[in-house]
């Protein structure tokens, strides 16, 4: 496996960041929380330590928003891309939007999580586990 930064930026590349491998998980989040956020009927996030994340904001565009006490969403006040988030509950960890990445992730995807949450609209074939909330529930 390669070490090698795994590079990611936003839509006007304003911020770029990279996390060094391994990343923690690959799961496919459909909580209306993402969804929202994202205007997008899942959202893909990878994950690593805080300590192998680093983010440049040349520009002084990152901006933050936290939706409740626990979660803060980061994203660019520039072109409005969504880009990462913190949680209170995994204290150390930043989740990153999968898509917001140049290089390709050093894991496969793993599991559906907020399942209970989907939009109906969109049928998964995929093979991936589906689990309740952010939990190891299995529901599919």
């Amino acid at each position: 496996m390669s070490l090698d930064p795994i590079r990611g930026r936003c839509f006007c590349g304003e911020i770029t960041f990279a996390l060094t491998p391994p990343t923690e998980s690959f799961t496919h989040c459909h909580c209306e929380s993402c969804r929202r956020s994202h205007g997008a009927a899942f959202v893909s996030w990878t994950s690593v330590g805080g300590e192998r994340f680093r983010c440049e904001d040349l520009g002084g565009n990152l901006r933050g928003y936290e939706s409740s006490p626990d979660i803060i969403w980061q994203f660019c006040g520039r072109c409005g891309a969504p880009l990462f988030q913190t949680t209170h509950y995994s204290p150390g960890i930043v989740y990153i939007v999968a898509a917001a990445l140049i290089d390709p992730l050093d894991r496969p995807a793993e599991s559906h999580v907020s399942w209970e949450e989907r939009v109906h609209w969109l049928e998964v074939q995929d093979a991936l586990p589906k689990r309740r909330e952010k939990t190891s529930d299995r529901i599919g």
